[in-house]
């Protein structure tokens, strides 16, 4: 008897069968493009060819292969239960198995208490998210993996969905990193994300087993799990057949079910209905008829740019270059701000490639006198985008502008009553809103480009089908598809699910345009209706080209919008009409000549950067044109790495201020310590509470050892021990503090449970009970022999010195390891305490006066950068600060602030609370931190020198709303908010975007003379 088993994945189609020994005499792995049926009907028929009449039994498992088994009357077995069963008959060795699929990943501990771990909500560290990934670097998984055979330098990516790590991506490649690094570093996140996403605090160890498609073919994968997990060859074991195991599994499950033959199964796979009890609901037509689109057509192509003939053009022009996320294009000016060539082209992740050949293009069409000498001259090229930086450098380009100011440039030229602005490019959106024609408010989607061109672009390649007929196809749909809006990876199960109920191309087309604005709306502009954006809304970038796209943003919308013709192109024209204006007088510029653009070399190297202790990992980009070699350097947080040697001038930094102050203690040596050595873990509250707790323990006799961490800290030991995946980062590199103090031999750690720094106020809950996370999940501290003291603290601080009921709750929990320690010597180091953390406040205050004063004496600007006070970690800021700094603004934190009339003595860097939750919905409570941070905003919106920016963590949802709180507070007094979204991802492009937009959103209001 012969056995199969059929593993419908969301990826792929498996087909295996075994004979009664378990021989596998027959194999088939087929990618099914989301075409599920055919792809299955395909590879049963190919199967046939080998068995045309022998009776098997079949077992049925998979993502996509529940309907398939109920339509056809065959048994079904849960993926994980065919994955546990063939590693009990094949490697019953193992201890741990991953198995990574297209759109899961999965840890099976089979040893020490079985148990699972799957991804439930992100599809980050899967099949797809590499797939999704190496069609961004223009290349197939394969090619993605011999790349990352290459890798020399591993760079910070986030992992958690493929759209969320292009952000980190694209400004790689837009400076020049090498595809191989990339590739090594995107392997890299997949690995961590499968260790710390699903293991969540319990270690992998013993004998792991590699599963899946992805761990079979792609051996640098395989090679980063290793690394990660610290595996040798003999606790490594990678089945000849891994990418089969779960088809496998499921013949094993049904070894003993009633036989078929192949050519039974096929008849019945093409007779059975497979829409029927269709449940994805249908949408209203893009065009009822062609007539409707034909208008439609004619009318946005009315708004068009002034253009003249290239050919015939005499005098100066100007060069507007726009380098986007996944392509690359110039407008060519004249004097009058003419149109005299366009030029497009994808960029395919090799940005300095790509710009060779538009520069070639540029010089091959630009027109010559009869005697062969220039009729033209470019005297100013500008540059735009993601590889703006990167351009400069290679090609000499005169002067660079941000993405948003360009945007708004050319959209004030074509529609000069324009009041919102709404950009939609590869994979980011640009919301500006506009007053009296000056840039009022500035919205960016922080990292997720599900409301992007990209999405489309994704789900046309992953159904193998060509763009341009993709796009059509959508336009003339007349039942398109509800797809809701979600992002990428998991679209594609709601493609799949749409073909399985019979819905055609252009009905999923039209279903993904829909999706695409509804997340640009509903999800990153957040308006509660369409309506609200604006009387006269100007629409364009590359996604807006797409007639479905457009149609759809307009039936949301509910009237019709204006589309310039050169929509793909506005950055470009915006680049060139800003050319024209700062083009000297008889200038010319200095982009390089078609025959040192030809002859261009390049050559990349790595190094360490030791000016500072970030010890930055640099990539050095060196462009040589036969006459001179310019450097670009990326991987730096500062300055410092570029050599130039600029002295300090002066502006006032509180972050780095707070940062020396809070820390600012002297232990005890260890012979003047009578009860020994104590770790304080220098993580989330400790930067704000770190005087007091210091203070407090140094009176009691105790020497103080904080944490420190190493670059890369969070890997090994500690990645092991998140508990979650959804952790904010601040709260994850808790776990490296606690681990670096175990490493170093310090005996007892300090972590309290604090509600409450102050009476009446409340905690975040993740940083007020974090010390029971790692009690419960980072068990290597207690292979250490360490003692975790955690006492639990209501309040830290009451009206004039300590809580009342902290003395008692400090020696109840010391008292074991501070023998004869009293509750009198508790509460006059608990005084002590007090007083010190009430210095630190006042110092804090008195810094922030001396900085407004500063301000005020020089005429400089201020940026109050508000936060968390762990936000001050320069591990989570990544030298934003710094980046601030560099633009000519003081940077102010919250606490440094000025009271309030009538707030009392407190200040913002006092414990007052203030009614956050009740904006949610939710009944009012008092949140410390977002009350100060509010405050903090009240004061900014007050003053025309000051602007205000926000860090917050992923995964913070009481900061999701305070940023919401915090915008109102401004937007009531006509100021703008900067929010920052961050986490372990280190690339600054995407915030010198939101800075530099902010900056030029300033200079422009104080151009116009206006205070707000």
């Amino acid at each position: 008897m012969l056995h199969a088993g059929v593993d419908v994945g969301s990826k792929t189609v498996k087909l295996v069968v075994l004979d009664d020994d378990r021989a596998l005499l027959y194999e088939s792995y087929e990618r099914h493009l989301s075409n599920v049926r055919e792809t299955l009907g395909y590879t049963l028929a190919r199967a046939r060819t080998r068995f045309p009449d022998e009776p098997m039994t079949v077992g049925v498992t998979g993502s996509a292969g529940m309907q398939f088994a109920e339509l056809l009357d065959l048994p079904f077995v849960q993926e994980v239960v065919a994955a546990r069963t063939a590693i009990e008959r094949r490697i019953p060795q193992v201890d741990a198995a991953i198995e990574i699929g297209g759109e899961d990943s999965k840890i099976l501990f089979l040893t020490g208490g079985e148990e699972l771990r799957m991804n439930s909500t992100c599809a980050g560290g899967t099949g797809g998210f590499i797939d999704t990934i190496a069609g961004m670097l223009d290349m197939n998984a394969e090619a993605l993996n011999y790349c990352a055979h290459g890798c020399r330098t591993v760079h910070a990516i986030a992992s958690r969905c493929a759209v969320f790590a292009q952000m980190d991506v694209r400004p790689l490649l837009n400076e020049g990193v090498p595809k191989e690094d990339i590739a090594g570093s995107v392997f890299d996140a997949v690995a961590a994300q499968c260790i710390a996403g699903l293991a969540c605090g319990r270690p992998i160890t013993g004998t792991v087993a590699l599963l899946g498609g992805p761990l079979h073919f792609l051996s640098a994968l395989r090679e980063r799990f290793k690394l990660r997990l610290g595996l040798d060859d003999a606790h490594l074991v990678v089945p000849p057949d891994a990418h089969l195991f779960v088809a496998e599994g499921s013949a094993f499950e049904a070894w003993d079910e009633a036989p078929f033959a192949l050519g039974g199964l096929i008849e019945r796979l093409e007779s059975v209905p497979w829409d029927q009890g269709a449940t994805l609901e249908r949408l209203p037509a893009l065009f009822s008829t062609d007539a409707e689109y034909e208008a439609f057509v004619q009318r946005h192509a009315a708004l068009a740019a002034p253009r003249a003939d290239l050919s015939s053009a005499e005098g100066r022009v100007f060069l507007g270059v726009d380098s986007g996320s996944e392509a690359i294009k110039y407008v060519l000016a004249d004097e009058q701000g003419r149109v005299l060539r366009t030029y497009y082209e994808r960029s395919a992740g090799s940005v300095v490639e790509a710009a060779q050949a538009m520069l070639v293009d540029l010089w091959k069409h630009l027109p010559l006198r009869h005697d062969g000498t220039p009729a033209v001259e470019v005297a100013h090229a500008c540059v735009t985008g993601y590889g703006e930086e990167l351009l400069k450098k290679a090609f000499a380009l005169d002067s660079g502008e941000v993405e948003t100011v360009a945007h708004v440039r050319a959209a004030r030229e074509l529609v000069p009553d324009a009041d919102f602005i709404l950009d939609i490019g590869g994979q980011d959106i640009k919301c500006v809103w506009l007053r009296d024609g000056a840039v009022d408010d500035i919205v960016l989607n922080e990292a997720c480009s599900s409301g992007c061109g990209a999405l489309l672009s994704g789900m046309a390649w992953s159904m193998n089908v060509r763009f341009d007929r993709f796009l059509e196809a959508a336009v003339h749909a007349q039942r398109p598809v509800d797809l809701g809006t979600r992002c990428t990876v998991f679209m594609t199960s709601r493609v799949r699910h749409a073909q399985k109920e019979g819905a055609e191309l252009g009905d999923i087309a039209a279903g993904l345009a829909y999706s695409v604005v509804r997340n640009a709306v509903y999800k990153v502009i957040r308006a509660r209706d369409a309506t609200s954006l604006g009387r006269r809304v100007v629409v364009q970038g590359g996604t807006f080209m797409n007639d479905a796209v457009l149609r759809a943003f307009e039936n949301l919308y509910g009237a019709e919008v204006a589309r310039p013709a050169l929509a793909a192109h506005m950055g470009a024209y915006g680049a060139a009409l800003i050319a024209r204006d700062r083009a000297a007088e008889g200038g010319r510029s200095g982009l390089l000549s078609r025959a040192k653009v030809e002859r261009l070399a390049s050559g990349k190297r790595t190094e360490v950067c030791g000016r500072c202790g970030n010890a930055c990992r640099l990539t050095v980009t060196t462009f040589d044109d036969g006459d001179a070699v310019r450097t670009f350097t990326v991987g730096n947080r500062c300055e410092r790495a570029l050599g130039d040697g600029a002295a300090d001038d002066g502006l006032p930094d509180l972050f780095a201020y707070r940062l020396g102050r809070v820390f600012a203690y002297r232990s005890l040596p260890e012979d003047a310590a009578p009860r020994g050595t104590i770790g304080l873990p220098r993580a989330l509250g400790l930067y704000d509470l770190y005087p007091f707790w210091h203070t407090l323990l140094t009176c009691l006799g105790f020497r103080v050892v904080p944490s420190s961490l190493p670059a890369a800290a969070l890997r090994g030991r500690a990645l092991e021990t998140i508990p979650s995946e959804s952790l904010c980062y601040p709260a994850k590199l808790t776990h490296a503090h606690l681990v670096d103090l175990a490493e170093r031999g310090v005996s007892m750690a300090f972590l309290p449970y604090v509600a409450a720094e102050g009476m009446g106020g409340r905690s975040c809950p993740v940083l007020a009970g974090y010390p029971f996370v790692l009690d419960a999940n980072v068990g290597f501290v207690h292979e250490r022999g360490m003692r975790l003291v955690m006492p639990q603290v209501e309040a830290v601080l009451g009206e004039d010195g300590p809580d009342g009921c902290l003395v008692g709750a400090l020696q109840e929990a010391l008292e074991p390891v501070a023998r004869g320690l009293g509750l009198a010597e508790v509460e006059c180091a608990a005084h002590k305490a007090a007083r010190e953390q009430a210095r630190f406040r006042e110092d804090m205050r008195a810094a922030g006066r001396a900085a407004l004063a500063f301000m005020a004496e020089r005429g400089v600007p201020g940026v109050v950068l508000a936060g968390r006070p762990y936000h001050g970690d320069p591990a989570v800021n990544h030298a934003i600060p710094g980046l601030l700094r560099s633009y000519g603004f003081a940077v102010l934190t919250e606490d440094a602030l000025p009271a309030e009339e009538g707030e009392g003595t407190a200040g913002l860097g006092g414990t007052a609370g203030e009614e956050v939750g009740a904006v949610a919905g939710r009944s009012a409570s008092r949140w410390e931190y977002p009350a100060r941070i509010l405050q903090a905003a009240r004061f900014a919106a007050g003053r025309n020198d000051v602007e205000f920016v926000m860090l917050y963590s992923f995964g913070c949802g009481l900061d999701a709303v305070t940023v919401d709180q915090v915008r109102a507070v401004l937007k009531e007094r006509g100021s703008a908010l900067t929010a920052l979204k961050i986490d372990e991802m280190v690339d600054l492009a995407a915030t010198r975007i939101r800075v530099r937009s902010m900056v030029a959103a300033r200079e422009e209001r104080l151009a116009r003379g206006g205070a707000r």
